[in-house]
């Protein structure tokens, strides 16, 4: 959990926002096919069918927040056939816009890590 104290009060940030925001955020963006796992709990819950459908959306982001600064990282299958940097520099701009425009927090770092392409 995350809080942000203002003149106001705090508001608290859990981290299971930041993961469905970032997801959202990311498989809207063109060239994006699919989210992969990235750790391996979430690739055994791929390979068993009812636990699996838990995590099809969150699956491949990592967020950290150091200094309330937020470093994400996430990884990603794209269609064949897309300019890779485009869809990466999309990400990026918007991932940015959409976390400081809903938290207010500044990004510090965004890593995208490309796993596969699809047709």
């Amino acid at each position: 959990m995350i809080v942000v104290h203002n003149h106001l009060g705090g508001i608290e940030f859990t981290r299971s926002f930041f993961v469905s925001l970032i997801a959202n955020t990311t498989t809207s963006c063109f060239g994006v096919s699919a989210m992969n796992a990235s750790t391996p709990s979430e690739r055994f819950a791929e390979l068993v069918p009812f636990v699996g459908k838990l995590f099809d959306i969150n699956k491949g982001v990592d967020v950290r927040i150091k200094n309330s600064k937020v470093c994400i990282g996430i990884h990603i299958s794209v269609m064949y056939g897309v300019n890779v940097s485009a869809v990466v520099a999309s990400i990026k701009n918007k991932l940015r816009y959409a976390v400081e425009e809903q938290t207010r927090l500044s990004v510090d770092k965004i890593d995208v890590y490309i796993d596969g392409l699809t047709n």
